[in-house]
């Protein structure tokens, strides 16, 4: 009997998966445990084994196609063993239809004339000057073009030639619908603070900047709940451990992989799990559970000399913090003039869950931090 290969739920909010590519040609022989076919979720892209041994056959999904969880996508065959035919699968169960990328559509373009109301008069110098009738607004009864509209029209000048498409898609689509569908949801309030990074800079040791703030971060976190949150439909969750992501960018885009329980680890813990988290990372090892169940996001763009930025909340969660470069400058302290480290951080926050004092306050708590590292981090 023919072996179903189901698109696996890889995570426990996955409702739906992409096809990315098949690792192996239908009617190939396929051992059980071989890589199969590659996978993308809303998170990351993973490699899907063979559940058994056979044959490949009766392909049902094809690169790009959207696929429910669970639902059949091919078959895995003896030796001159058919695939189950489409009425054998409709008896077995109505399955959710696949969604296959969109086609584009060709339409007829009717002509000119039957598009543009203009005067004989107008048409003859379009022809004459080579002019698009469609481009040129008409002043005349009805928005008629008249011989006057062409006499004043100026051509746009042409767009820059295109050097390359590239689609928008994999991990880089995923990233561009959450991003929209935050930015629309959410209305984000932005809070800027400078920090000097003297103490921290001194207190760190060999462990990076980052580590530090997702170490500080995660303690911070317990007195301002709010900002360890998410927006449920009406219902504001509060979470009772901090989860930090922290944004690492890849060659395709954008993902967060996750620092389970951050507030219950060391300073050293932290920068070992962000430099092996981002390896896997850049590599693609990471797991779904590796990218799932964050309650708040850090992500540092100083290493590529930015000052200050403004990150989109990573949603379901209810703030994010854009850390910026550690530079020296020159600052006022008792009166006098002295260089100092500085570094700027600006909160994002779903202004739906809570106001700026809020925020304001986090970010006080969190400078303090910085400035005055606790001796227990020396």
């Amino acid at each position: 009997m023919a072996i179903e290969v189901i698109m696996p739920k890889l995570g426990m909010t996955m409702e739906e998966g992409t096809i990315i590519r098949w690792l192996k040609e239908e009617g190939e022989r396929v051992e059980e445990g071989e890589p199969l076919l590659e996978v993308m979720t809303d998170k990351v892209s993973m490699e899907v084994e063979a559940p058994g041994s056979g044959i490949l056959r009766g392909v049902l999904a094809h690169e790009g196609d959207v696929v429910p969880v669970i639902q059949a996508i091919a078959y895995l065959c003896a030796p001159g063993e058919e695939p189950p035919s489409a009425l054998e699968r409709a008896a077995e169960v109505e399955a959710p239809a696949i969604k296959k990328p969109p086609l584009p559509v060709e339409k007829a373009v009717p002509p000119i004339e039957s598009r543009v109301r203009a005067s004989p008069a107008a048409r003859r110098l379009a022809q004459e000057r080579g002019i698009d009738l469609s481009q040129v607004k008409g002043t005349g009864p009805g928005g008629r073009i008249t011989r006057a509209d062409v006499e004043a029209f100026t051509p746009e000048k042409p767009l820059p030639r295109v050097a390359k498409v590239i689609p928008l898609s994999g991990v880089r689509r995923t990233i561009a619908e959450r991003m929209r569908k935050s930015a629309q949801e959410a209305p984000h309030i932005a809070l800027t603070v400078e920090v000097d990074m003297g103490e921290a800079g001194a207190t760190r040791g060999e462990c990076s900047y980052t580590a530090l703030i997702v170490y500080l971060v995660a303690r911070i976190l317990k007195d301002h709940p709010l900002l360890n949150a998410s927006l449920r439909g009406d219902e504001i969750l509060l979470f009772d451990e901090a989860n930090i992501g922290v944004a690492v960018t890849m060659e395709e885009g954008l993902i967060v992989p996750v620092i389970k329980g951050a507030d219950t680890k060391t300073l050293a813990e932290i920068d070992a799990e962000i430099e092996e988290l981002a390896r896997r990372a850049r590599e693609g090892e990471l797991t779904p559970d590796e990218v799932t169940g964050g309650t708040f996001t850090v992500t540092n763009l100083g290493m590529y000399d930015v000052d200050q930025f403004t990150a989109i909340i990573n949603p379901p969660e209810s703030a994010i913090l854009a850390v910026g470069r550690v530079v020296d400058r020159a600052v006022v302290i008792n009166g006098r003039i002295v260089v100092r480290p500085v570094m700027s951080m600006t909160l994002s926050a779903d202004h739906r869950v809570l106001d700026g004092a809020v925020g304001a306050r986090f970010l006080r708590d969190l400078k303090a931090g910085l400035e005055n590292p606790h001796p227990s981090l020396r």
